[in-house]
């Protein structure tokens, strides 16, 4: 049976609900999850987009990623938590940030992407690198 996730921003105004996408949780060290977050990286859930919800009042940040495409953040405009990334180039999906779930137990993250850009202080945090 598909796992069904739920969670929401710190304030409380954003909340989502989605089902669990078989691809890997994991860590993105690329400078935009770096900007977005204020951290050395993001640590993301992927979520489809066929039945995947979110409050109207989350707002989008458009931005073009590595692709080329627009990729897409999204944002509680109350508290200013980051919960969603999207992209053009995989629009089967949606990524939810892992600290947004309502049990954030559930994030096991699989591997890291763009461990060329982590942060040098960040180093450690990288997964299947050696």
């Amino acid at each position: 049976m598909a796992e069904v996730l739920v969670g929401g921003c710190k304030c409380g105004l954003v909340r989502f609900k989605g089902t669990r996408l078989k691809a890997p949780m994991f860590r993105c060290h690329c400078r935009d999850c770096q900007q977005l977050t204020g951290s050395g990286h993001a640590e993301m859930v992927p979520l489809a987009t066929v039945d995947f919800s979110i409050s109207e009042a989350c707002k989008t940040y458009e931005m073009s990623g590595g692709s080329g495409q627009s990729t897409f953040s999204g944002f509680c405009p109350e508290c200013g938590s980051q919960l969603t990334r999207r992209s053009e180039r995989m629009s089967d999906r949606i990524y939810v940030h892992a600290s947004s779930l309502d049990d954030p137990g559930k994030y096991d993250p699989e591997k890291s992407i763009y461990a060329g850009s982590a942060q040098p202080w960040d180093k450690a945090a990288i997964i299947g690198e050696p």
